[in-house]
């Protein structure tokens, strides 16, 4: 239950961050290449992020508080809150400065 509950929120997440990363991003990256990056990046952090953290709790035997809403939530914040600081950054960041190729 909780695997569709991280998804579920994931994909309203990422639904909602379209209008976001236009009004956040760096003048000089285009809409759709600072949306695709926000998603890349926010959907491979907090993936790893998710199932790091799972595997941590179970190999720690807190699993059952897990079945605790407050844990549950706890678990989601710990996931999607860096994932989100972390892909914000990127896309705030002035794109790199590379020399025409001749």
């Amino acid at each position: 239950m909780t695997e569709l509950l991280a998804l579920a929120i994931g994909l309203i997440l990422l639904a909602l961050a379209f209008p976001y990363v236009r009004r956040t991003r760096h003048p000089k990256v285009a809409p759709l290449a600072a949306f695709l990056l926000f998603a890349t990046l926010f959907l491979v952090v907090s993936g790893t992020l998710y199932f790091a953290l799972l595997w941590f709790v179970l190999k720690m035997g807190w699993a059952p508080r897990l079945a605790n809403p407050l844990g549950a939530l706890a678990l989601l914040l710990l996931v999607f809150a860096p994932a989100f600081l972390f892909a914000r950054w990127m896309i705030r960041r002035p794109p790199l400065d590379r020399p025409a190729p001749k």
